[in-house]
């Protein structure tokens, strides 16, 4: 009996596109906030070999940044290609593209992110976790985008035209300061 892939896998992926522009220097220690636009859109599906879909999908994130001293943009835009067995059904594959596929992307964009905004020497920017499922379920199925704005602790949401926007408070040191301590408490209670 042959084995059926349950989860789609990742070929390949790449940034296509990343700006960084604030107006003036942001320091470090100064609370920021910003706006996230998230967008996503697959480009393509092709019958690949090895009776295989390969499907080519887009996923960016947008973030207006304010802080007291300035404001400014970062903008990131990544590509994935994903594969998955014929045996799904194009319309399954599809959807997993759109829930596996995007979830996978988030995942390297949010990383990058922390990555770049921690190396330009402000305040370093978490990008929340984001739930495809639930985002697919109540996106407008012709443009893939929805609106959720997420207050400082992410309880509200208000639904609003076709795009994602949450709403974030950083505080450097805390962060820096909760990072810490769940590193003390690593190693404890292990058997």
């Amino acid at each position: 009996m042959e084995k059926i892939q349950t989860k789609i896998r990742m070929i390949d992926n790449f940034v296509k596109k990343y700006t960084l522009d604030l107006e003036n220097r942001m320091p470090s220690n100064v609370p920021a906030k910003y706006n996230a636009n998230i967008g996503f859109s697959i480009r393509k599906i092709v019958e690949g070999n090895n009776d295989d879909f390969v499907g080519q999908v887009m996923l960016s994130n947008k973030l207006d940044i304010v802080s007291e001293k300035t404001k400014g943009t970062l903008f990131i835009e990544m590509e994935g290609l994903f594969a998955g067995p014929k045996a799904w059904g194009r319309e399954e594959f599809e959807k997993r593209l759109k829930v596996e596929g995007a979830t996978i992307l988030n995942h390297y964009i949010r990383t990058y992110i922390h990555a770049t905004t921690a190396l330009s020497n402000m305040p370093v920017i978490h990008t929340p976790i984001i739930d495809f499922e639930d985002f697919f379920k109540n996106v407008d199925k012709k443009k893939n985008f929805k609106l959720i704005t997420n207050e400082e602790e992410g309880n509200n949401q208000n639904h609003k035209d076709n795009v994602i926007e949450l709403n974030k408070e950083e505080n450097h040191e805390e962060n820096k300061e909760n990072d810490m301590n769940n590193d003390k408490g690593k190693g404890k209670n292990k058997k």
